[in-house]
Order: C-alpha cells, then structure tokens, then sequence
C-alpha cells in the first residue's frame, strides 16, 4: 500500500477544519511537507470520487460533504493503487513445494483480509478522525 490513503485523509481532515472555506494545495502541502504538485494529483482522485470540490476560477478545494458522511472505505476506493492491497511477490522458484504454492495459499487469505479491512474502513468517518484529533490536540495542549 502507498502512502495516497494516510496523505489523503491528511488532506480531508485540514479541509474539515477550514470548512467552509477553500484551502490551496500550497496550503495543504506545506502540512504535509511534499509539493504541491502531488497534493494536487490526489485531490483529483478524491475530486474523481465525488469528496471533495473545486471549481474553475475559485482558488483551492473543499469538502464537497458533511465529515459525518464521508467514510474510510470511501477515502481508500478513491486513492487505492491498482492491485490487492497485500502484494504476493511474483518470482516464487515453482520447484520448491512453497514457492509452488504460495500464491493460491496467500491469495485468498490476503482477499479476505481486504474485505474486513472495507468492512471496518466502512465504519469509521472521518468525522470520528476529527475528534479523535481534537482529543489529542488537548490532552498534548495539558500536558504542556
């Protein structure tokens, strides 16, 4: 798995805490520390996926719905690589009993782990993300 998932939820909870406002991708990428070249290629694919919003001729993006409504399992469809998400190398010596069989044995153990990580990913908004960053932001706030 890549990074895009982390990065774009990176970028949807700053959107949910300047909302309504727009937010540029010089902005976001300055949060992230990387360029503003590869914030703009992922919000394109959350744009793709119909989470978030910009327009022609207003500067930078939005959340194109309420943070209650919007899911991990949505956030990951949107930016996933192409492929499982575990990645069976593919160079197994098929002479040996192991690397003959490894493929089929961790093929479908490695599907049903995806589907019950969707499954969970389903329940979790990003809504739930912001407060449970709201709880760290003040218990790191206290303890100063």
């Amino acid at each position: 798995m890549s990074t895009h998932f982390s990065v774009s939820i990176h970028c949807l909870l700053l959107l949910a805490e300047g909302a309504p406002e727009r937010m540029t991708s010089t902005l976001i990428a300055s949060s992230i520390n990387t360029n503003p070249v590869v914030v703009r290629r992922i919000m394109s694919r959350l744009k793709q996926a119909g989470l978030v919003d910009s327009s022609p001729g207003a500067r930078g993006f939005r959340l194109s719905m309420s943070s209650t409504n919007i899911n991990l399992k949505m956030i990951y469809e949107a930016t996933k690589d192409e492929g499982p998400l575990f990645a069976i190398h593919t160079d197994s010596n098929h002479n040996c009993e192991v690397g003959k069989n490894i493929d089929a044995l961790l093929d479908g153990l490695y599907t049903v782990a995806e589907e019950k990580i969707q499954a969970f990913f389903e329940t979790v908004t990003l809504r739930d993300l912001e407060q449970a960053l709201q709880q760290r932001v003040e218990h790191q706030s206290s303890s100063v």
